[in-house]
């Protein structure tokens, strides 16, 4: 299985959004403790809608607008994320979950961001640091907490956090390790050991549970999110 293959098999599950999510979170590598989506409308979105951009199928509720560039079920507006149809200041919440690493220029959709969202209003951007290539269907960076700071620069710093931890990062490693190892050079191969090697690694990511939240683990972080505010 290439990863082009491996991208086929993707978009071709996300027509099925609740199987391919409940998957992602039990056998997927990650074990997301931090503030998610869902968590960041209830905390900084209450009234107006929200943006989402990058959405896929997910769909979190009536006053959120799904922005992708594949038509998938749910997708509101098919757009790249660097040129939005929409008018300046209309949006108070932004959404952007695990989407400028797929960004040739993430720069531009951060000032799409900026011209899209109100006055005051509130983004939530969150991104991998350490995780590995993983096509969608490019990959192309990766943050620090540092980094994310200079990406939003323009914007009020809310919060940075750790979406995923040091245990997330070592499960998704040990994937693609073993499978760099036992692939013997064949492509197609190596992808498909990913997978598999997913089923069998997962429950190290458990121990997240517990070490998402000690001081330090933001600097071994397999993903980080960003919440900032137009000022």
């Amino acid at each position: 299985m290439s990863s082009t293959n491996s991208d086929i098999l993707r978009s071709f599950f996300k027509r099925y959004p609740k199987f391919y999510y409940f998957v992602g979170i039990v056998f997927g590598p990650m074990m997301f403790c931090g503030l998610s989506p869902k968590k960041f409308l209830t905390k900084y979105c209450q009234s107006g809608e929200t943006l989402n951009i990058g959405s896929g199928p997910r769909i979190f509720g009536p006053n959120v607008v799904n922005v992708d560039i594949h038509p998938y079920g749910g997708v509101d507006i098919v757009a790249d994320a660097v040129s939005i149809p929409v008018a300046d200041g209309s949006f108070s919440g932004i959404i952007s979950d695990n989407v400028f690493e797929h960004l040739a220029d993430p720069g531009l959709a951060v000032a799409e961001m900026y011209r899209i969202l109100s006055m005051g209003g509130y983004a939530y951007v969150c991104t991998p640091f350490l995780y590995p290539f993983h096509s969608s269907p490019n990959d192309f960076q990766r943050w620090t907490n540092e980094g994310m700071r200079e990406l939003m620069k323009d914007f009020e710093i809310i919060e940075i956090g750790l979406r995923a931890g040091p245990f997330s990062t070592l499960t998704v490693t040990l994937c693609y390790l073993f499978a760099t190892i036992l692939s013997f050079g064949s492509h197609r191969l190596y992808w498909l050991l990913v997978n598999l090697f997913m089923l069998i690694f997962w429950p190290i990511k458990l121990f997240d549970i517990v070490f998402n939240y000690w001081p330090g683990a933001i600097n071994m972080a397999a993903v980080i999110y960003c919440v900032v505010k137009k000022k």
